[in-house]
C-alpha cells in the first residue's frame, strides 16, 4: 500500500506431504450482491460460484489417493507428484504489511491446508514471512494496472495451479471508481485464464479500509465482483469474501494486523476447502474468538512532532451500553483494559485535598482514523 516498503527479512518453507481421499465436487453457492459484514461476526457463505465445479481427477493414484496433485515428478509411472503450486497475488496486503513477520495470511493458510490434507507450494518472485515457503507476488503500493503489466511473466515463470487474487485497494486509494476498478479486475482475471487455462482462481472481495470515503467505494467494488465472476461462466473461478476484515482487525488504515490476517486465512481456506474437499480439524475459527491480541498503530507526539508506534494489547468481546441519539442499547464490542489516572477529593484534618490514583477501565479503540 502507498509507498513501497522495505522488506523485513524472514525465511520459511512448508514441506507438505498429505494423503487423503478423492476430491469432492465444489459447492455451488448463490451469486448476488454482497454486503459489508461486521468485523466481529462470522461472515456469510464465503464461496460463490457461477456453475458447479467438476471433481479434480487424480492421475495414476493408488488408494488412498492424493487430494490434489499436478504433474508426476518422473516418467517412470510412479506416484510421486509435485505439490500444488499456489500463487498469492496482490499488493502489500498479500505481502504482509501490518504484520511484524510480513507473513500475511499465507503461513496461517498453509497450516490449515496441511491439516486439511492438501499439499501446496507457494510460488512467486517475492519472499517475505517466517519459514521457508515464503514465495508470493505481493507488491507494496501496486495497482491492478501495475500488477497486470508484469503478470504474464510471473505466470509463465511459476506456472501456478491456483491463484489467490486480492487486488484493487490501491486503485481505490488513488481515486479509481468502483466500476473502473472492477473492469480492470475482470481483465486481470481473463489474463490469468489465458495464460493458465486449467488454473483455479480465487478472487477476493477486498478487506475494508478504515477511511470512510475509501470504505464506501470498497463496498461498491465488492458488490460488483460476484457479478463479473458469474458473467464469465467459469467453474474454476471462486469468489471469497474478505470484506469483514475491518476496523481493529487492521494495524493501520489499510493493512491487517496478525489477527486480521488470521481471518483472511480462514476465509481463503473455507473457499478452497469447498472446491478441493479438504476436511478435518484445521484450527479454531477466529470469528468465534472472544479474546485475542491485536496490534494497532497509534499516534504519539514527541517534541511536538507526530510519530507512530505499534501498541499490542489483549482485547475481549464484551457486552456494553452505547447511546445513539439519546437511545441506549446493549451491544457486543471489542474492549481492552487500560490504566488511567483518576482524581478524587479527600478530607484531611478538616480540609479537602485533591489526589490521584491509577485505575483500570474497559475502553474501546477510540478514533481509528487518528493515527
Amino acid at each position: 500500500m502507498g509507498v513501497r516498503e522495505q522488506e523485513w527479512s524472514g525465511a520459511r518453507r512448508f514441506g507438505v506431504k498429505a494423503m487423503t481421499g478423492l476430491l469432492a465436487a465444489g459447492l455451488v453457492a448463490g451469486i448476488g450482491g454482497t454486503h459489508m459484514a461486521a468485523a466481529d461476526t462470522p461472515p456469510p457463505a464465503v464461496v460463490q460460484r457461477s456453475v458447479p465445479a467438476q471433481p479434480w481427477s487424480v492421475p495414476m493414484a493408488s488408494t488412498p489417493a492424493q487430494l490434489f496433485t499436478t504433474t508426476p515428478t518422473s516418467d517412470a509411472g510412479t506416484n510421486d507428484f509435485e505439490a500444488t503450486r499456489v500463487m498469492p497475488l496482490g499488493d502489500s496486503i498479500t505481502r504482509g504489511t501490518g504484520s511484524p513477520t510480513r507473513s500475511s495470511y499465507r503461513m496461517a493458510l498453509a497450516d490449515r491446508l496441511i491439516r486439511g490434507g492438501m499439499e501446496i507450494n507457494y510460488v512467486g518472485s517475492q519472499r517475505n514471512g517466517t519459514g521457508s515457503d515464503i514465495n508470493h507476488e505481493g507488491h507494496g503500493g501496486w495497482t491492478i494496472d501495475e500488477l497486470s503489466a508484469e503478470l504474464d511473466g510471473w505466470l509463465d515463470a511459476y506456472r501456478p495451479d491456483i491463484v489467490l487474487l486480492h487486488a484493487g485497494t490501491n486503485n481505490i486509494t488513488q481515486g479509481d471508481s468502483a466500476t473502473t476498478t472492477a473492469r480492470k479486475l475482470s481483465a486481470m482475471i481473463d489474463q490469468i485464464r489465458t495464460a493458465r487455462p486449467a488454473a483455479y482462481i480465487f478472487v477476493a472481495q477486498i478487506i475494508t479500509s478504515r477511511v470512510p470515503r475509501e470504505a464506501a467505494v470498497d463496498r461498491s467494488y465488492n458488490r460488483l465482483i460476484p457479478q463479473l465472476v458469474a458473467a464469465k461462466q467459469d467453474d474454476r473461478i471462486t469468489v471469497v469474501d474478505q470484506s469483514s476484515v475491518a476496523g481493529i482487525d487492521l494495524h493501520d488504515l489499510h493493512h491487517p494486523n496478525d489477527f486480521g490476517y488470521s481471518k483472511m486465512a480462514w476465509n481463503w481456506y473455507r473457499g478452497m476447502s469447498r472446491v478441493f474437499g479438504t476436511s478435518g480439524d484445521t484450527g479454531p475459527n477466529p470469528y468465534l474468538m472472544t479474546r485475542t491480541v491485536r496490534c494497532l498503530a497509534t499516534k504519539v507526539m514527541i517534541n511536538g512532532e507526530r510519530h507512530h508506534r505499534t501498541e499490542c494489547r489483549s482485547w475481549t468481546l464484551r457486552t456494553t451500553t452505547v447511546e445513539t441519539n439519546g437511545v441506549k442499547r446493549r451491544v457486543r464490542a471489542w474492549m481492552t483494559l487500560r490504566e488511567t489516572k483518576q482524581t478524587y477529593r479527600v478530607r484531611v484534618n478538616g480540609e479537602l485535598q485533591t489526589r490521584t490514583r491509577v485505575v483500570q477501565r474497559w475502553t474501546g479503540p477510540g478514533n481509528l482514523l487518528d493515527i
